[in-house]
């Protein structure tokens, strides 16, 4: 007998790469099985803005984004002093967020806190002056809660310098001019209110 025919009084039942192939395929279905149950738990995290953000932030807790996008989260949910205490934390990492600052206001203006809203609202302009949002917040804090309709009117006016189409600006643009009796200018504004909201 010569060597390597591989016959000896102790040979296996199963031909080598027999056994081999049956191990590829058992390694192939357990790795499966691990990224399916994987991609199944991350999926739970990601059905939930909530839950997402909240993974994300113990991940990742020196994120800015992630606490502003929390804290937004449950502002939504209405859960306003969560929010505030999420995006003061989202602050506290990075303080030259505008958008962070709009959050806050919006938070205010939920809890009926008009002129801190105002001021954090001013703060955003004051980071970032070429942002629409808070000059448009701004503008319907002071048409709805102040019925101050110059400084409203003023403060939509640049709004809507910032962006011309934006069609919430031109509606509240409409009613102003419509309640100042400037009929022409309003419909202007009301035409590209139409023009605008259906983008």
């Amino acid at each position: 007998m010569t060597v390597g025919q591989g016959t000896s009084s102790h040979s296996c039942p199963f031909p080598l790469n027999m056994v081999q192939s049956d191990m590829r395929q058992l390694t192939s279905i357990a790795l499966i099985a691990l990224f399916l149950a994987i991609t199944i738990a991350r999926n739970a995290v990601w059905a939930d803005d909530g839950r997402l953000w909240d993974d994300i932030i113990e991940k990742a807790p020196r994120k800015a984004r992630a606490y502003n996008e929390y804290g937004l989260h449950v502002l939504d949910a209405g859960d306003y002093d969560k929010a505030l205490r999420l995006l003061g934390r989202s602050l506290e990492l990075n303080r030259y967020q505008p958008q962070v600052y709009v959050n806050i206001g919006l938070a205010y203006e939920k809890m009926n806190l008009i002129d801190k809203a105002i001021a954090t609202y001013e703060m955003a302009i004051f980071i970032e002056p070429n942002d629409p949002t808070p000059y448009y917040n701004l503008g319907g804090v002071y048409y709805n809660r102040l019925k101050d309709r110059e400084r409203a009117l003023g403060y939509f006016l640049k709004a809507r310098d910032l962006n011309p189409s934006e069609p919430d600006v031109q509606q509240y643009l409409g009613a102003i001019y419509r309640e100042k009796g400037d009929l022409s200018r309003s419909a202007d504004e009301t035409a590209l209110y139409e023009k605008f909201r259906h983008r």
